[in-house]
């Protein structure tokens, strides 16, 4: 008897530090499961306040490359004109990060043509490549050339929800973001380059599954763009951030 009571205390003994050793297991998942899930939530949150800043920056290389390009790029340049233009690129119309040539009389739209410009492809954060628009008068064979004495206005308006923030915007830049309801950034078979696709009318190159509308204005259409006044005024159908090239800082 005194035997099995000593095997029924011993058991009783090795079941409770069992017991214990499985509730500290316990407590130790539990405690790295919510770690893991503030930290995720700290990163999500991270991520949505950098995004902002992160587009701010690519937007800002891009438009100082394009005024560089005006600068110094000037098609008509020789010993007697010297740089009296401000031509800006057109548009890359397939991804591949060259500007068309020739794009036509009219204001254009397209991917921005970083390779033209000694740019790497700039991403938004979304993973984006971004879009730029420009005016007719500042692309290669314009009717009018853009003299530096007389520079033109540009074609574009520039709003937010209160209403008009600038005129004669002469070319705009674009971070998509992430595609919204709608959108549809798919290449089929097509061939990818590395921001769109070889096949020009693909859903892949088109401004309508980049571009978003705001109060009534779609800016995948000219000549009217609109940026959200603030953050808290981007939503679930709008998240385009935009900068702006005047004919002022040419």
């Amino acid at each position: 008897m005194k035997l099995i009571a000593l095997a029924v205390e011993r058991e009783s003994s090795i079941t409770g530090g069992q017991r214990g050793a499985a509730l500290l297991v316990f407590m130790l998942l539990l405690t790295m499961s919510v770690a893991a899930f503030l930290l995720s939530g700290m990163s999500q949150f991270s991520r949505q306040l950098a995004s902002p800043f992160h587009n701010a920056s690519v937007l800002s290389q891009a438009k100082t490359a394009l005024i560089a390009y005006a600068r110094l790029s000037d098609p008509d340049l020789s010993s007697q004109t010297g740089l009296n233009h401000r031509y800006l690129p057109c548009p890359d119309q397939d991804g591949d990060g060259l500007a068309e040539s020739p794009c036509g009389t009219n204001s254009a739209e397209g991917w921005l043509p970083w390779m033209s410009l000694g740019l790497p492809p700039l991403r938004d954060a979304s993973g984006s490549c971004l879009r730029y628009a420009v005016s007719a008068a500042y692309k290669p064979g314009a009717s009018g050339p853009p003299l530096i004495a007389a520079l033109p206005d540009g074609d574009f308006t520039l709003n937010n929800s209160d209403g008009i923030i600038s005129g004669g915007v002469v070319a705009v830049l674009f971070a998509p973001g992430v595609n919204v309801a709608g959108q549809s950034r798919g290449f089929a078979q097509n061939t990818a380059t590395e921001c769109g696709s070889t096949v020009i009318s693909s859903d892949k190159n088109l401004a309508v599954n980049y571009l978003d509308t705001l109060a009534g204005i779609d800016n995948a259409v000219f000549p009217s763009f609109i940026s959200a006044a603030t953050m808290l005024d981007a939503t679930t159908s709008f998240n385009d951030n935009l900068a702006t090239i005047l004919s002022s800082e040419l």
